[in-house]
């Protein structure tokens, strides 16, 4: 009953062709743990978003709202501080899996031609993520949240030229609910997009050999 059900939804969508196709691909023998940082990262990149998606049904974007929510979903909810504290610990380890990959990039001097563009859209991912993380600070607005986005904010006036429009323009037009937006729907999709064209290279250009 099972194996006729795989063979009528395989015969529709193709998906387990697809799944044996990419079982079938040879992995090249130069291939060690270094080389894995990119999948780690995706992994945790999904991770992410199903621990992201379920903390969003009890996060109330508010200033006197957010945090009450937050300790509501950790303390009234059976898997809810689990899932916080999972979403907030797999960012910092994002960040340090995605550091590790583009270190392993620039080591196996895989940035030259023709690989220009799968790192510049690292680049830019990276630089997403550091901006996810940025903004998941704030959403709790606590008195940790308060800090971090006025270093943030500190830190922008120091760029040179356009740093104090960017930090008058970040207190005059920030609020929670836009923070919010930004963290669960803007920079996601972003990345999504990215990371989209980012694996699309890959397969075009094979994974870089050794030195």
């Amino acid at each position: 009953m099972a194996h006729s059900f795989v063979k009528w939804l395989d015969a529709r969508t193709g998906l387990l062709t697809t799944l044996n196709q990419k079982k079938a691909q040879a992995v090249p023998a130069h291939m060690s743990f270094f080389y894995c940082f990119g999948g780690i990262s995706l992994l945790i990149i999904l991770m992410q978003l199903v621990t992201g998606i379920y903390m969003t049904f009890y996060y109330a974007p508010h200033p006197h709202e957010a945090l009450r929510s937050i300790e509501a979903m950790s303390n009234g909810s059976v898997t809810g501080a689990m899932m916080r504290n999972m979403h907030r610990w797999g960012s910092t380890l994002l960040l340090a899996t995605l550091f590790s990959h583009m270190i392993t990039v620039v080591l196996h001097k895989a940035y030259r031609n023709p690989r220009e563009l799968n790192w510049l859209s690292g680049v830019f991912q990276f630089i997403l993520v550091v901006l996810l993380l940025a903004t998941g600070l704030i959403l709790p607005w606590d008195w940790r949240a308060y800090w971090s986005f006025a270093i943030w904010a500190d830190y922008l006036e120091s760029w040179p030229l356009v740093g104090s429009w960017l930090k008058n323009a970040l207190l005059d037009h920030f609020t929670i609910n836009r923070g919010f937006v930004l963290h669960v729907l803007i920079l996601p999709a972003l990345l999504g997009i990215l990371l989209n064209f980012h694996f699309r290279m890959v397969r075009r250009h094979g994974i870089a050999g050794p030195l």
